[in-house]
């Protein structure tokens, strides 16, 4: 074969490579960001004098490549096990990917709650948040429902009456 051919034989091979990786490159920019389940939590929950709680709602974004739009919650809040009232609010949260951001709720809570309250003392209580959570994605994307099953452990804050953590 002629020094000319194998030349030309390997820039159409090259050029084949080039094409192959454009098109494979291209692909990858139109693939579509995925919302990773967010979550939320309770950060911090306050009695207040008038016999209202004050709940700190954390939502969590475990997105790593796109930020999340919290809708709304709407979420049955349980103490140690007992039901005690309704977490349901319309934040509007624009919380970058990998991040986080609370919002505050306040609720008057059942017998049950006030009970789990003074039975916990000064220890630590186990909470659940049961319920869906609605976010989007980015700031305007459309809102979908996720399903809510947050728990975890609050203490009193020492030395500062009321307030759990």
């Amino acid at each position: 074969m002629p020094m000319r051919s194998i030349h030309r034989c390997h820039r159409n091979l090259f050029a084949c490579a080039m094409l192959v990786a454009t098109l494979a490159l291209g692909g990858c920019g139109s693939a579509a960001t995925k919302l990773q389940p967010p979550t939320a939590g309770i950060q911090q929950l306050t009695v207040n004098s008038d016999g209202t709680w004050a709940v700190l709602v954390r939502f969590q974004n475990y997105s790593y490549d796109t930020g999340m739009h919290v809708y709304a919650i709407d979420a049955s809040l349980s103490l140690n096990g007992s039901v005690i009232g309704q977490v349901a609010i319309s934040p509007g949260l624009g919380i970058p990917q990998m991040d986080a951001d609370v919002a505050s709720v306040t609720l008057r809570p059942n017998a049950a709650g006030i009970a789990a309250l003074a039975k916990a003392g000064h220890g630590a209580m186990q909470y659940e948040l049961k319920g869906t959570l609605s976010v989007g994605k980015g700031d305007t994307g459309k809102p979908q429902p996720f399903k809510l099953d947050g728990k975890g452990y609050i203490s009193p804050v020492p030395g500062v009456a009321n307030i759990w953590r």
